[in-house]
């Protein structure tokens, strides 16, 4: 196959599949050293026609570096760190990978339930430390017959009801005012009409929202009051999602028995964050779409869509769809 004439530019490495195909399909790929604004911004001239970005920041001023880009592919599924407006603007294509990540972070999410479930990391501690009476301790609850509220009821959302519904018999319900009703009675998932309907009778709530202006600081002070005092928090979306000094509060205070927490208002977050000393606290490293399986979907995604949009083609996901009207 003839390549392609043109030069991408991919501002943090990705899995080897993705980058095999661009080799295969772009004359000039370059992988940038490091993801900062300064090294990626040499990196960006009138060339380069396409860019695959990941945790990076991808604003006004790198964009205004290419001034013949034609697509911005990124690798995952949440955009908040490109300047999508502007992209639209110029008439660039800003795409995503919204389906590669569905099952890992799904997975990811019933693995915190369960953990925090069966208090696995003190079970484990204790011991290690030779303390084999704690399992008398331990309070340990079934998932069984609890009641899983889902905020967020898209791809990860409706897969995260569909495991603990059919593999936990839990009782799902969902707040979501944009959800499709009719795939939701499918499942079987109960859908309550506010927010503090939800919290007031979930067991476990679990925030599967993209992170907007709308829905940045959802869950705070107010909202953790409303929640049961055995109720877990389990965020697997985004930091800003909830107010972390309020939720280290609650959790303090007793206002919730606990919380799974993938992703961080900061990140990194400081090596002294108060809930890493937590007992009552799972903590992973903004890792639940990190599987093997998911890397290889979110870098095959985000270069497929990469080449279509050089090629003249129409992408499959498109974020601002704005562009196709």
């Amino acid at each position: 196959m003839k390549k392609l004439n043109t030069k991408v530019v991919v501002t943090q490495p990705i899995h080897d599949e993705g980058m095999k195909l661009l080799y295969d399909s772009i004359e000039e790929v370059v992988v940038a050293p490091d993801d900062s604004i300064e090294t990626v911004g040499k990196l960006l001239d009138e060339s380069v026609e396409g860019v695959v970005v990941r945790y990076n920041r991808f604003p006004k001023e790198l964009i205004d570096k290419a001034p013949n880009l034609k697509v911005i592919a990124r690798h995952g599924i949440g955009v908040e760190l490109i300047d999508v407006k502007y992209a639209t603007k110029e008439g660039i294509y800003v795409v995503n990978t919204p389906t590669a990540s569905t099952i890992s972070v799904a997975e990811h999410t019933v693995t915190l339930m369960l953990a925090l479930a069966k208090n696995i990391l003190n079970a484990d501690s204790e011991l290690r430390r030779g303390n084999y009476a704690i399992k008398n301790k331990l309070g340990c609850t079934d998932l069984e017959n609890k009641t899983l509220g889902i905020i967020g009821a898209g791809k990860i959302g409706l897969e995260v009801a569909k495991k603990c519904k059919y593999g936990f018999n839990m009782n799902v319900i969902a707040y979501d005012p944009y959800i499709n009703i009719e795939k939701a009675k499918e499942i079987g998932i109960k859908v309550v009409d506010t927010l503090d309907e939800l919290l007031e009778n979930a067991d476990y709530v679990s925030l599967h929202v993209p992170l907007t202006e709308k829905t940045k600081y959802m869950i705070g002070v107010k909202e953790l009051k409303k929640m049961k005092k055995t109720a877990f928090l389990i965020n697997c979306g985004r930091g800003a999602l909830v107010k972390e000094d309020d939720l280290i509060k609650a959790l303090e205070n007793g206002d919730i028995a606990g919380a799974g927490i993938d992703v961080f208002e900061k990140e990194p977050p400081e090596k002294d964050n108060p809930l890493f000393k937590m007992k009552q606290v799972v903590v992973t490293p903004h890792s639940a779409s990190l599987t093997v399986e998911s890397m290889i979907k979110m870098a095959v995604g985000a270069a497929e869509q990469v080449v279509q949009v050089l090629k003249g083609e129409k992408p499959k996901y498109i974020v601002n769809k704005d562009l196709c009207k």
